[in-house]
C-alpha cells in the first residue's frame, strides 16, 4: 500500500508541476504561444492517460517524435485542403494522405506499445481530440 501512495503522490507531483509550469507560462505576456499551448497539452495528456513519473519520461520522447511527424505529413497535404473545386485526382490525393497517416499511426503504435498499456493506448486519440477541443473553445472564448 505504501508503495502505491509513493507512486500515486509522485504522480501528482508531476502534474502538479507541470500545470504550475504551464500556468507560469500563460501568465507571461511575451511568452511563445506555441510553447504555452505544448506545456497545457503535456499536463492534459499526462493526467488523462495517467502517466507515471517512468512512464512519462519513456512517453514524451516518442510522442514528440509522432507529432513532429504528424505535422509534417500535415503541411506536406495543407493546400490540397483548402481547395474549393475538387476533382478525383484530389480525392485520391486525399486518400493517399489519409493511408500516409494511417502508416504513421501503425509505426507509433508499435512504439507506445513499448510504453503504454492497451487502456492508455487508446486513451491516447481520443485525448487528443479532447485538447483540440479544449483549445478551440479558449480560443473562441476569447474572441
Amino acid at each position: 500500500m505504501k508503495k502505491y501512495l509513493n507512486l500515486y503522490f509522485k504522480t501528482l507531483c508531476l502534474i502538479m508541476l507541470t500545470s504550475i509550469m504551464s500556468l507560469s507560462s500563460l501568465a507571461q505576456p511575451n511568452g511563445n504561444k506555441h510553447d504555452k499551448i505544448e506545456n497545457l497539452k503535456i499536463a492534459f495528456l499526462s493526467k488523462k492517460l495517467n502517466l507515471s513519473p517512468k512512464t512519462a519520461q519513456e512517453f514524451w520522447p516518442i510522442y514528440n517524435q509522432y507529432d513532429n511527424a504528424k505535422q509534417r505529413l500535415f503541411r506536406k497535404y495543407k493546400q490540397q485542403f483548402r481547395k474549393q473545386n475538387l476533382s478525383m485526382q484530389d480525392v485520391e490525393y486525399r486518400m493517399e494522405h489519409e493511408k500516409e497517416f494511417l502508416e504513421l499511426r501503425k509505426k507509433y503504435i508499435n512504439r507506445f506499445d513499448r510504453v503504454l498499456t492497451p487502456v492508455q493506448l487508446t486513451d491516447l486519440k481520443r485525448s487528443e481530440r479532447q485538447f483540440k477541443k479544449l483549445l478551440l473553445k479558449r480560443v473562441q472564448r476569447r474572441k
